[in-house]
């Protein structure tokens, strides 16, 4: 990394050190929302998550405030979400009357008396289904304790895994720009050898094929051939 690419990454992270008292909110409201229906389907959590870890492994955030803010918005989210469920879900859910409504009513509420412990718990590590996985929870009349005692380790270790991954991200982040610049080179030529045999890959079929073609012709018309 260059010296001026250096004293550019030393100055935001000294705006953002400056500003860290706001930085903690937004990041407990981005973890929040993530998962409270319908702003789940709008709000990038994963910016969040991984954004205030590289941010603290980066050295401009502290990490423990980072991991409370997150875990706490990510808890409270999920939980907002299982009783927004809980209220007006088995309400929506009856309001069309049919007996196909009643048929997914019956098959979800079964689905998670039988296995809602698992689903919460391994939604957290499955994308998007923590978007939606606690206000169906709720709406399909999940015991709270129940989503209680599985959601909150299922919450701390998807939380965690993106701590973990954002803080050391963050923490190399000079030496991995500085081993992206030396490496463009590399990549550039290998990257042109690369579409240059895709390139002879598809020309050799179609030579192959007008030999082929050029074969058979020669069987059909003998005096054509000679």
């Amino acid at each position: 990394m260059s010296s001026a690419n250096s004293d550019a990454l030393h100055a935001l992270l000294a705006l953002l050190a400056a500003h860290r008292p706001w930085a903690y909110p937004l990041l407990f409201l981005g973890a929040y929302f993530e998962t409270v229906l319908p702003f789940s389907l709008f709000v990038p959590g994963e910016a969040f998550l991984l954004g205030g870890a590289m941010l603290a492994g980066a050295g401009a955030l502290d990490l423990g405030a980072v991991a409370a803010a997150l875990c706490a918005g990510g808890l409270l989210g999920d939980h907002s979400s299982y009783w927004l469920g809980r209220r007006c879900g088995a309400g929506l859910l009856a309001w069309p009357s049919g007996a196909l409504v009643q048929r997914i009513r019956t098959r979800g509420c079964d689905f998670f008396r039988r296995r809602g412990a698992s689903a919460v718990f391994w939604a957290r590590l499955a994308g998007p289904l923590s978007w939606v996985t606690p206000t169906l929870a709720g709406a399909f009349e999940l015991d709270y304790r129940t989503f209680l005692t599985f959601n909150t380790p299922g919450v701390l270790l998807g939380i965690g895994e993106f701590l973990l991954i954002g803080y050391c991200f963050g923490a190399h982040l000079g030496a991995l720009c500085a081993t992206l610049r030396a490496s463009v080179p590399a990549l550039a030529a290998a990257t042109a050898v690369l579409l240059g045999l895709l390139v002879l890959a598809r020309r050799r079929p179609q030579r192959l094929s007008r030999t082929d073609d050029a074969a058979r012709w020669s069987v059909r018309d003998p005096v054509r051939s000679k």
